[in-house]
This record gives structure tokens, sequence and C-alpha cells, in this order.
């Protein structure tokens, strides 16, 4: 059986300079192929913002996006760190080619409606995964920044890890049956009240640890997105730690009818 592994990394990971990313990139070669990696950058979004005076504002741990911080988004995710992560991949012989998420129609979003004005900000209404398929084929392993675009001309801002299980659950609906989605994250998992890393996490222990303020912020769309990705089929959902590569060792996501059992 076809295993293909998909791993999204958040910006924390990918460092201040392309100094940083040399370690980063060796682990990422460890992994068996088909690989896919998504990659996040909210931490030097903000950075890049602050340098130029653009305050940056969150609610519930989704950045709100207006068209000046849509341009230091797109310039900082599908540009300077894109491209530092493939060329650090390509040092490492790994055949790394960068795209965004819009390109080849790979993700079509919709502006976010509701209560709160997120601005530039897209969910997932369709994805088109041939694209990939056609690199995965031919032996390249994907970058993908999660700039994505409406069909009439429009980027939009979406959460990378929500690109992440789109991606995901969109492979384990095309057959690829063991499709494995790792989140890596400096925490290497989820963590209870004492620090401990809890081995697997159900939505009812999700909602308690939520309820004690134990998960809090940019855990919150991680977490949604990963028991998204869980419920669509994906074999494998966890949030691990890079230097554990390529070995899953972290928190398992359990979908609702594991848990239930």
């Amino acid at each position: 059986m076809t295993t293909l592994h998909i791993l999204k990394l958040g910006g924390e990971l990918l460092g201040g300079d392309s100094s940083n990313l040399a370690p980063l990139a060796g682990q990422l070669a460890q992994m068996p192929q088909p690989l896919l990696i998504v990659h996040g950058g909210g931490k030097q979004t903000t950075a890049l913002a602050e340098r130029l005076g653009i305050e940056a504002h969150f609610h519930n741990g989704r950045r709100i996006t207006d068209a000046a911080m849509l341009d230091v988004l797109v310039m900082t995710t599908a540009g300077l760190l894109n491209k530092r992560l493939v060329a650090a991949l390509l040092a490492q012989r790994v055949r790394a080619v960068g795209i965004a998420a819009c390109d080849g129609n790979i993700i079509c979003a919709t502006k976010r409606q509701g209560t709160i004005d997120f601005g530039y900000v897209g969910d997932p209404i369709c994805a088109d995964i041939a694209p990939l398929k056609a690199l995965l084929d031919a032996g390249f392993v994907p970058v993908v920044a999660p700039i994505t675009h409406d069909g009439c001309g429009q980027l939009l801002n979406t959460n990378a890890d929500t690109v992440a299980a789109s991606l995901a659950a969109q492979f384990a609906a095309a057959r690829w049956l063991d499709v494995r989605l790792w989140f890596c994250t400096p925490s290497g998992g989820v963590r209870d009240a004492d620090g401990a890393i809890i081995p697997a996490l159900d939505r009812q222990q999700l909602a308690q640890l939520v309820d004690r303020g134990v998960v809090r912020d940019g855990m919150l769309p991680k977490l949604d997105a990963a028991f998204a990705a869980a419920d669509c089929g994906t074999a494998e959902v966890a949030i691990i730690a890079t230097e554990h590569l390529p070995h899953a060792r972290g928190t398992r996501i359990l979908p609702v009818r594991r848990s239930a059992q």
C-alpha cells in the first residue's frame, strides 16, 4: 500500500534566517517518499509586519488579515520562507518544488463570513490535488505555502493547518489509502496541565482541556484541523516534534469512530 506522508511545519520551526534551516532539512530528508510539506509562517509574518508599521490582530488564534497584512503574508510565506526551505531541502538532495496553495487551482477558498470580520481570510471550498499528484509521481517533494484564491482573482490567507488537513482529506478520498498527516510543533504534542505529552487525544478530552484553559490560542485551530482530517479518513493524524522524524512520537489524534469504541 502506498503511504503518503504530509508534514505541516509551523513557522516557528523555520527560524529567522536560512542558516537555521539546515538541521530541519536534514530531519526532513530522512522521511520516506512520497512526501508533501505544508508550512506556515505566522511568526515571521508578524515580525515583518511590525518592521513595516503594520499591527497584527488575532481572534481565537486566527489572524485577522487586511489588505496590507495579506501583502506581507504573501511575501513572507509564498516568497521568502518557501524558497528558503526549498533551498535547504535541495542542499540535502531532496527534490523540493515550492508552490502556493493557489497554484494550479490546488485550493480554492471563500472569504470567511461571520460576526467577526477576518478580512482576506479564506476557508477552503474545493481542492484539486492533480498538480500535487503529478509532482509526487515524478519524484518531487512539493513544499506548499498557505496562500489560496477565491476563483475571481483575489488571493486569500488560509491557515496552514487547514490547508494540510484539506489536502490530507483529498488524498485519502482519492484512494491514497495510507495517508499520514503529522503536524510538527516545538511542543512535540498536546500537553496536559502538568506539561506531559498526551499520547492520544479525542474530542471529549480536548473539550475538557479547552474548558480548563490548558489548550488555547494557536493550538485551537491546529487541533480543529487535525480532528477534521482524522474524521475524513486520514489513516493517521498526530502532533509531533521534528527531532523524532521519521517516526511519529507525540499525540495521536483519534477520530470520532475510534474514540467512541
